[in-house]
């Protein structure tokens, strides 16, 4: 996000108004799509005044403030941000409470809808031309309250949907009982269009896309996960009493909230979200299903961790192998559908996106096997809810990507030293949203990628070029892929060095936690048609050869040099560097 204050226009990013547009669709209103970083409301029709206005401040002092500009992701062309024909987006609290959602082919019609209100920016007009409050009109347009509604047809898929135009009418609501009329003839809304307790499509209608796309999570799916059919009474012998997915509230059986609406959750891979409330109220695997929990719920299948417990669970009374292992790592032994598997901002500027079906395979020695039907998940080290660190599954999004390399004065010390990522407007400034002349299809598919110390060479150079402001681009651009710091090597060369133990904090790989499309023991590892037992996971039980488990190959960098990827095994990644090496 760009900073509040700017010195110049080169170093906005993306800003408040365009984070609200492109982004709100996610976030519940109020917030940061109201409210300025000075905690003024960035345009209050009722005084007709800016927020910063209420600070003594003109239109010409906000001219670069992160929160009142906005930069175009095409060409960094600046411009004020216009609140005053947007509006803002206030809290919507039907945007999780909405009981009655339209759902169309699995689709949730009301994200749909206030996605793309929101997008629709300052551009959106009514049928008649006349100009619609993109951002104002999104919790209305969410519920479906509009006579008509075109969206653009030319919007990419996997981007969120643009209103064109908006008729705002609220008898939709009316006539379906959603809005009761009052004998004066103003509104309300029916008790019965409220949900306590928000459903899964309220939920799903955010997290379908970092769920899907960045983690092969499935729901709505008997088959795949087995708390969604448990929860549903979809796995019983009476139809009866099954639960319609548009009345399944299966997510907050183990996410719950209360009136301070901090929702239950665990403890995330990828950054920090709230660390003070992981696992607070959360029901985690071991509460629910652990003989001598408290919280045990006397619905699930019981774990029995006691000597001569079950035959069949006999892997939960091997020494150590709850305290090592997450329930996830046998539970979630694969995904069926696909993911992203990375992200090349370097080649063009662009953000296109190769899938875990072009690196990986169904068979977890071999990423090559033409079988793509299922992928498996690599590994991590993750505090549990009682503090110890498990292995628990994870799928890794490997990003390349340009940086300014600040070394701070001190070249001989790089804990000191920051990466800042390029604004992607004043790459594909450079690139014109194409791979350079000299960029070449070293992987043999077609496509172009940065991967010789001659590509990159080459777009060092070009990235230290003036961008549209006439700022230079970079002073010391560096391409961050693989793990490892491509730069200038002080002689018309390029070195690199890893990024792990060098102090920087960067990264080009991206851990998002696996954690769902949980499967009962008869589908774990272990147990699932073909697999070997113990041998899945040691060595000595499979004849001293690779286990499926432990030398599954994990993509680490999309394209050496010479073009092929490069993998490397759990073992390598996250056992040896512990001194663990199972038998």
């Amino acid at each position: 996000m760009a900073a509040k204050d700017n010195a110049r226009a080169s170093d906005i990013d993306k800003t408040s108004f365009w984070w609200t547009g492109m982004c709100g669709a996610c976030h519940p209103g109020g917030g940061p799509s109201e409210f300025d970083r000075d905690g003024r409301k960035y345009f209050d029709v009722a005084t007709g005044k800016f927020g910063y206005e209420s600070l003594g401040k003109a239109a010409a002092d906000v001219l670069l403030d992160g929160d009142y500009a906005e930069v175009s992701n095409v060409n960094g062309a600046l411009r004020a941000a216009p609140w005053d024909k947007t509006g803002v987006a206030e809290a919507d609290c039907l945007f999780c409470h909405r009981a009655d959602r339209t759902v169309t082919s699995g689709k949730n019609m009301n994200w749909i809808w206030r996605a793309a209100s929101l997008r629709g920016k300052d551009a959106l007009v009514d049928s008649g031309g006349g100009p619609v409050p993109g951002y104002a009109a999104a919790a209305t347009a969410a519920q479906g309250w509009f006579s008509a509604i075109a969206l653009n047809p030319s919007v990419p898929a996997g981007q969120p949907p643009q209103a064109t135009s908006l008729d705002i009418s609220y008898q939709p609501g009316v006539d379906a009982g959603t809005l009761l009329v009052e004998p004066d003839q103003t509104l309300r809304l029916a008790p019965t269009a409220i949900s306590a307790v928000p459903t899964d499509y309220a939920c799903w209608g955010c997290h379908i896309t970092p769920e899907v796309r960045k983690r092969g999570r499935v729901w709505f799916d008997a088959t795949k996960d087995v708390h969604y059919a448990g929860f549903n009474r979809l796995r019983d012998a009476d139809p009866s009493n099954d639960v319609p997915a548009t009345a399944s509230t299966a997510c907050t059986r183990c996410h719950p909230s209360g009136a301070d609406h901090n929702i239950a959750k665990g403890n995330t891979t990828l950054g920090t979200a709230r660390d003070d409330t992981d696992f607070a109220g959360f029901r985690t695997c071991r509460d629910c299903h652990l003989r001598d929990s408290p919280l045990r719920d006397p619905e699930a299948p019981v774990v029995d961790t006691r000597p001569g417990g079950e035959e069949r669970l006999r892997a939960h009374q091997v020494v150590r192998h709850l305290d090592l292992l997450s329930c996830d790592v046998c539970h979630i032994p694969f995904k069926t559908d696909p993911a992203d598997m990375v992200i090349d901002m370097a080649t063009t500027g662009q953000t296109p996106i190769l899938s875990t079906q072009k690196f990986l395979s169904a068979d977890p020695l071999d990423p090559t096997a033409t079988d793509k039907t299922r992928w498996y998940p690599s590994f991590t080290w993750k505090k549990d809810q009682d503090g110890v660190l498990r292995l628990f599954p994870m799928k890794v999004l490997l990003t390349a990507w340009w940086g300014e390399w600040d070394r701070n004065g001190t070249p001989a010390d790089l804990s000191d030293d920051r990466i800042a990522p390029i604004p992607l407007w004043r790459v594909r400034g450079v690139t014109a949203g194409a791979p350079l002349a000299g960029a070449a299809d070293d992987t043999g598919d077609g496509t172009k990628e940065v991967n010789t110390p001659a590509e990159i060479a080459l777009y060092i150079a070009a990235l230290r070029g003036n961008d549209r402001y006439g700022v230079p681009v970079a002073l010391n651009p560096v391409l961050v892929k693989g793990g490892k710091v491509y730069h200038d090597d002080g002689a018309g060369g390029v070195a690199h060095f890893e990024v792990e133990g060098s102090g920087i904090k960067t990264e080009s790989a991206h851990p998002f936690a696996a954690d769902h499309n949980v499967l009962p023991a008869s589908e774990a590892l272990g147990s699932f048609a073909g697999a070997a037992g113990c041998a899945e996971c040691h060595k000595t039980m499979n004849g001293n050869q690779p286990t499926r488990v432990f030398d599954r190959k994990i993509l680490v960098d999309p394209w050496g040099e010479d073009g092929k990827p490069v993998y490397k095994t759990v073992r390598e990644l996250v056992l040896l560097p512990r001194g663990l090496d199972p038998w």
